[in-house]
């Protein structure tokens, strides 16, 4: 046989790329199919469980016996779909019918003013303008309580360098000893600055984000946005994915707000004055605030731990007001990022005592950190008003707002 004729039967006997591609790539079709639908059934499934995990904490044997029946129900609806077996499509249809109803009831659930709550959170913050002088704020609900840690709690121990957890193991240490809800008038006109507050206490990553407004002739006032707690309630990140907590807007002394995360609960917190900015950008700032506090009034919202959190407000309001100053950026939802994002826009000072300083951002950490500044400040100091914000602010530029 010729060596032509024998190419020529190998070349036959070969399995051409056009015949096997079309069975490998429905192959390949078929399983990235197989990997989404899991991963889809998963993550309803995951979803469902949190929703109860958190809506019936109250009721401990209905919660289990129901996280048990969607885990099985999950793994049977898989496992039947995936196999399909006799059945699949009618355990496939009992699933995505119970997921819906489940959905509906989601979208539902309301909101509300009238829960018992917890006292740091149990006032809604009210103002009103003066008609002679619209830069007359009277703020109605402003918090000033006096905190303590509870008798017999661990030391407190600050940190001398920067730190992001909790000085003390144990939370639910702080206690109330004074309850005093204030009305308390400001000038818009004599704003003078606005400080970014940082609070951590499980990591670099993550943080409570809070507003000090500086006055020319008034000592600062903070507001915060927060979860609106029951009572007995604790905070939970996942709580806030599921319509666990509704959202809060509190304006407060930093002798209460500030002092209880650095003197009581043992939180690392760290200040950052801004620069760049005008008084007129300050002030709507501060209005936004109080637009925020008034919508709330009129119809709660959910606090959710992604998208409408302590963080993500504030900036949609300063993005509002210059979107220019403050870009989009991954880091206004990983919270604990801020002040590394703030330096990084140049919204940090330069100048301190009117001279030019070069710190970079772990130097401003070591500076904005208020611990160390505090850690000797008792309960009975903090009775003078003016005296916690002068001691947090030793050592830090006061920039002056633009024209």
């Amino acid at each position: 046989m010729s060596n032509n004729s024998t190419l020529s039967n190998k070349n036959n006997t070969l399995p051409s790329s056009s015949t096997a591609s079309p069975g490998a790539a429905k192959k390949a079709v078929a399983i990235t199919a197989k990997i989404l639908f899991s991963l889809i059934l998963l993550i309803a499934s995951l979803w469902a469980g949190l929703i109860f995990w958190v809506h019936l904490a109250d009721y401990p044997i209905l919660r289990g016996i129901t996280l048990v029946l969607i885990a099985a129900l999950g793994l049977i609806t898989l496992r039947a779909s995936l196999t399909q077996n006799l059945y699949w499509q009618r355990w496939l249809a009992g699933f995505v019918s119970l997921a819906a109803l489940l959905a509906i009831w989601f979208a539902w659930l309301p909101p509300k003013q009238d829960r018992p709550w917890m006292p740091e959170v149990s006032q809604v913050l009210q103002f009103s303008q003066s008609q002679s002088n619209p830069n007359l704020i009277t703020l109605h609900n402003v918090r000033d309580f006096d905190w303590e840690r509870a008798p017999g709690a661990e030391k407190l121990v600050q940190p001398t360098q920067p730190y992001y957890y909790k000085a003390v193991e144990k939370g639910g240490q702080d206690v109330v000893v004074n309850e005093r809800w204030s009305e308390r008038t400001v000038d818009l006109s004599k704003l003078s600055g606005v400080d970014i507050i940082n609070s951590y206490w499980m990591g670099e990553q993550i943080g409570h984000t809070l507003l000090s407004f500086r006055f020319e002739d008034e000592r600062p006032l903070s507001f915060s946005i927060e979860i609106r707690k029951e009572e007995d309630e604790s905070f939970s990140a996942f709580g806030g994915f599921v319509k666990q907590f509704e959202m809060a807007v509190v304006a407060s002394e930093e002798r209460d707000i500030v002092y209880t995360r650095s003197n009581v609960r043992g939180e690392q917190v760290y200040m950052f004055p801004i620069q760049g900015l005008s008084q007129a950008q300050v002030q709507q700032l501060f209005r936004a605030y109080l637009e925020q506090a008034k919508q709330l009034q009129q119809a709660p919202k959910w606090y959710n731990t992604l998208i409408r959190n302590c963080t993500t407000v504030i900036f949609d309001m300063a993005r509002a007001i210059d979107a220019t100053d403050f870009p989009w950026d991954y880091r206004i939802l990983m919270s604990g990022y801020v002040p590394n994002y703030l330096y990084d826009q140049g919204l940090l000072p330069e100048q301190l005592d009117g001279k030019d300083h070069q710190w970079d951002k772990e130097q401003w950490y070591i500076n904005a950190h208020i611990n160390p500044k505090v850690a000797n400040f008792s309960f009975e100091d903090n009775q003078d008003l003016d005296a916690y914000p002068e001691k947090v602010r030793q050592g830090l530029p006061q920039p002056k707002l633009m024209p």
